[in-house]
């Protein structure tokens, strides 16, 4: 069996063809890069470069667009193209419907707004756009959205190719993620965070007004897609419920699905009517229906992406705590009481140590320290216990079931204020970082795959200082601040004790 064999299953999905075009038509791109939407979106789509050769945009009035042979009418291609793209006038998309299916055109992304969202006659549209579809036995995404963004484009047989028809120009890396969102924007404008927390997205969809292909669609694809292991949904409403919990409660206990409801209050629902004409349900409906399907809930954005984050990390190493039990080590006091305060809060147990496991502690952390759990190392010179020694202390004892470590700063600051005061650091000091792959984090990574005890890494630095980004760069859990560590351990430790408890 070879790597294409596991994937025919998903291969028969109709999306994977909309997803997977290997031709595709553009309606409403020009040469006016910057004013015009669709011409950005067709940049987008050139950038992937898996459609070399197979674009063909329709102008009617210009002979090339963008340095591509433009056509005046889909009716004047030389094939029949998988997709058609349409970025054109509400009053349009009718006309040109009608002529793709003359084409023989059987996949749309219909990205024009203005249907049922704004009323009486966007319904209207939307029913004639409703009657070619069936007449020519078309399928699309839209319309009101932005399209998709796939970063396995045509994989494996084209290794490094994305389809982005997305207004979004940063990509992001693409990994074990897929999103379905009601929004354009949520699926599109999460790739700058993203990228900067170490969130690796393969798909991001935008499904908009959800007039042919629904929520529901995607979360049956990505149920056969071996290249998704974790879900993210934006949602307005539901339009088919039962076989939505259906397939959510086939899918949660092997692909975990974090969800933002958008609705549930009258305000949220007044905003989701104009924005893509859904009628939003009681908050208490959508809460019955993910504690029913197991659905990790979050109204934050911010945690919505953490979550992601956690979620991919466990799929892909299979690293799941076996129960509640969390060690804490802190150079700070204060910082360990509040995520103490917080894991208790979220169901978890930070539990005191036995007095063998404290003796293990003793002699390694400052006379101001304390053995208890939290440890907290206040006035530690010990930058490599706190990041590695000390989590394996933890890891074998076999005490805990996951670790928190707090404390985690950049060296490389540290010695530029160092020189920039007057005192010349050693050569060789300045190299430590380029050793912490091999020597701490791969290292630890083992040990959380053997033992099955996650470890989180916590700041308090931003981001974008070399070190955080060496930490995400190596796939290693890295949090900024200190609240968000709790809520993420407390959802996968939750999940994990449902649909991952060990024979």
């Amino acid at each position: 069996m070879n790597e294409n064999d596991n994937l025919l299953p998903y291969k028969d999905h109709f999306l994977y063809n909309i997803l997977n075009p290997k031709s595709i038509a553009v309606f409403g791109a020009n040469n006016n890069l910057l004013e015009t939407m669709g011409s950005m979106q067709l940049r987008n789509i050139i950038a992937g470069g898996g459609l070399t050769g197979n674009i063909y945009p329709i102008h009617p009035r210009l002979e090339n667009v963008q340095g591509i042979k433009a056509y005046k009418s889909v009716l004047d291609l030389p094939i029949t193209p998988d997709l058609a793209f349409l970025i054109l006038p509400t009053t349009a998309v009718p006309t040109v419907m009608e002529e793709c299916g003359q084409k023989g055109v059987k996949n749309l992304l219909i990205t024009s707004g203005g249907f049922r969202e704004i009323g009486l006659e966007g319904i209207k549209l939307s029913q004639q756009v409703d009657s070619i579809a069936k007449k020519y036995k078309m399928r699309f995404i839209g319309p009101n959205c932005l399209g998709m963004y796939n970063g396995w484009y045509r994989y494996p047989d084209i290794k490094n190719a994305y389809l982005n028809t997305l207004w979004m120009y940063k990509t992001p890396e693409r990994g074990n993620i897929s999103i379905v969102s009601q929004s354009g924007t949520i699926a599109t404008q999460l790739s700058w965070y993203a990228n900067d927390l170490g969130i690796k997205i393969g798909k991001s969809i935008s499904v908009g007004n959800e007039a042919n292909i629904d929520i529901t669609d995607f979360l049956d694809y990505f149920q056969k897609d071996p290249l998704t292991e974790v879900i993210g949904l934006y949602i307005e409403e539901i339009k088919r419920g039962k076989e939505f919990i259906r397939l959510a409660k086939d899918i949660v206990p092997q692909k975990p699905i974090i969800a933002i409801y958008a609705g549930g209050t009258e305000a949220s629902t007044r905003s989701i009517m104009s924005h893509t004409g859904s009628i939003a349900g009681n908050q208490r409906i959508y809460d019955s229906v993910f504690k029913e399907t197991g659905i990790i809930q979050t109204d934050s954005i911010l945690d919505f992406l953490y979550l992601l984050r956690t979620f991919s990390f466990a799929q892909k190493y299979n690293i799941y705590p076996e129960g509640k039990k969390v060690a804490i080590i802190s150079d700070s006091g204060g910082a360990g009481s509040m995520m103490t305060k917080s894991l208790e809060l979220n169901g978890l147990e930070v539990p005191e140590f036995s007095r063998e496991l404290k003796s293990k502690f003793l002699d390694k952390i400052p006379s101001t320290a304390s053995a208890n759990n939290p440890i907290d190392v206040t006035f530690h010179d010990d930058f490599f216990g706190l990041i590695y020694k000390f989590p394996e202390i933890l890891i074998k004892s076999g005490e805990i079931n996951s670790v928190i470590v707090y404390g985690i700063y950049d060296f490389d600051e540290i010695i530029e204020m160092v020189e920039t005061s007057g005192i010349k650091v050693d050569e060789s000091f300045k190299q430590i970082k380029n050793v912490i792959p091999r020597t701490v984090l791969k290292p630890i990574k083992r040990l959380m795959q053997k033992y099955s005890v996650p470890v989180f890494y916590v700041g308090p630095l931003p981001y974008r200082f070399t070190w955080n980004r060496l930490i995400i760069d190596n796939e290693i859990p890295l949090f900024s601040m200190w609240d968000q560590p709790p809520r993420c351990l407390a959802a996968l430790t939750n999940y994990s004790l449902v649909y991952k408890k060990k024979e």
